[in-house]
């Protein structure tokens, strides 16, 4: 531990007087680790479920297990001339992570567009980033129960939306922070999987998932591309 210390802040401070750090174009895989909010609406839940002849109450078996907890995220990215970006990852959350026979979990998968407005304003080598996001894609919420009789869950779209920002301490290493909405349209309320017991809902239940993530990317330049292009 006394000498992984030295190296640590000898790494850090190597990063930190890289001369070839700044935000350009290319692919980049970025990992994400935080804390996953939700807010799913009980008594919008419960109405949804009585329109399908559901018991109103059955949705608590869901949403009153709902925790916040842990989030990981894992994004795969292309960035287009340091203007605009695509971003494919996806978001997990869980809850109960401590009790083995109770873990409930969230997982997001979704493809966004990000818009980078300082390289319209600012000088392309600099070495910090900024950028709002939209896109959407697929989300699935469920478990909680000790009881896997008892579990249920929830499955349909999504739409994304959020703001990041990153310092590139390299060319190729990038830290930053991400704030994530997630508004799920659920469609469908799964009851057993394994005998297939699901029903389609008439209307989404109202639901809001926010990821807050701390960042770490990585980051790769095209065949061809000279250092100091953005």
């Amino acid at each position: 531990m006394k000498r992984f210390i030295p190296a640590l802040a000898l790494l850090a401070l190597t990063l930190a007087s890289s001369p070839e750090a700044l935000a350009r174009e290319g692919f980049s895989v970025h990992f994400g680790l935080g804390g996953g909010f939700w807010d799913l609406g009980t008594d919008s839940l419960a109405g949804q479920l009585s329109e399908i002849n559901r018991p109103p109450a059955e949705g608590a078996l869901l949403s009153g297990s709902l925790e916040h907890g842990l989030a990981l995220q894992l994004g795969f990215a292309y960035n287009i001339m340091g203007y605009a970006s695509l971003d494919l990852g996806i978001t997990g959350h869980g809850w109960n992570m401590g009790t083995s026979d109770a873990i409930g979990g969230s997982g997001h998968a979704s493809l966004v567009a990000h818009i980078h407005p300082l390289q319209f304003f600012l000088p392309p080598d600099r070495p910090y980033d900024a950028s709002l996001f939209l896109g959407g894609g697929y989300s699935i919420l469920g478990g909680g129960q000790p009881d896997d009789n008892n579990s249920r869950a929830l499955d349909g779209g999504a739409l994304e939306c959020g703001i990041a920002g990153r310092w590139f301490f390299t060319d190729w290493f990038s830290l930053g922070a991400e704030l994530r909405l997630i508004a799920p349209f659920y469609s469908r309320w799964v009851v057993d999987w394994e005998d297939g017991e699901d029903y389609d809902l008439d209307g989404a239940p109202d639901a809001l998932f926010v990821a807050l993530l701390v960042q770490a990317g990585f980051h790769f330049t095209p065949a061809g591309t000279s250092k100091g292009t953005p």
